[in-house]
């Protein structure tokens, strides 16, 4: 029984949902309506969207290339996750290194390293200004 409330309450609502949509003049195409945002020191100005950072390299592929598994993790037969944070300068460059989760037995240097070797990126964009971004990246270290 409560099962039952629960299929119909669900159907009620997506019901309602689909008869507050504007219609459209295709069937089955809403309509896309541009959303405007603005503060008290925006009004009258053009709001521009966020442009995150692009690495210039496949991340994936370039840290598979180039990680060297550390011999003391291989000894011990440590593997897990190691998650990095690191900043994406206004110039591309990247900066700012700081292990967020370690496996320890240096793991965490070599991903550093591994990082600090990669070619510039492109910037993040802010209103059409390169602006410093921070980004995460998590590597897996697996025997």
């Amino acid at each position: 029984m409560k099962y039952a409330l629960l299929i119909l309450s669900l159907a009620l609502s997506t019901c309602a949902m689909a008869q507050a949509t504007a219609p459209s003049t295709q069937p089955g195409v809403l309509p896309i309506t541009p959303v405007e945002t603005k503060t008290a020191d925006s009004i009258n100005k053009p709001v521009y969207s966020e442009k995150m950072p692009v690495p210039s390299a496949d991340i994936r592929g370039f840290l598979a290339q180039n990680i060297v598994y550390p011999d003391s993790a291989r000894k011990n037969k440590i593997h897990g996750k190691v998650t990095i944070q690191f900043a994406v300068n206004e110039d591309g460059t990247l900066g700012e290194f700081k292990a967020k989760r370690s496996i320890g037995y240096g793991c965490e240097e070599e991903a550093i390293r591994v990082l600090k070797t990669m070619p510039p990126w492109t910037p993040g964009l802010l209103n059409g200004t390169p602006v410093k971004v921070y980004y995460t990246q998590s590597i897996n270290f697996e025997l």
